[in-house]
């Protein structure tokens, strides 16, 4: 029993250091966010069917998911669609 036990806490241990040099994955997809890199919402109507009843930076982020497997937080799509709209 206590080898299991010992076992189990091995593999604890050993997960939680691998967890904590894991990035996240818009870190580890690219290190630049230009604007240019994702689909242009800014012409797109925020909470309306066009945009799927979200914000248009929560319209980005579920886009860039969806197309590129990247999770942007909320900072950076807001930054990004703000750029867009700059454009």
């Amino acid at each position: 029993m206590s080898k299991v036990l010992g076992m189990l806490l091995l593999v604890l241990v050993v997960g939680v250091a691998v967890a904590g040099t894991v990035q996240p994955a818009a870190a580890q997809a690219q290190t630049s966010t230009a604007a240019g890199e994702y689909p242009d919402v800014s012409g797109l109507q925020p909470f309306a069917a066009e945009t799927n009843y979200m914000s248009q930076a929560g319209y980005l982020k579920w886009t860039a998911f969806k197309e590129q497997g990247v999770w942007l937080s909320m900072a950076e799509a807001q930054r990004i669609v703000a750029g867009q709209k700059a454009r």
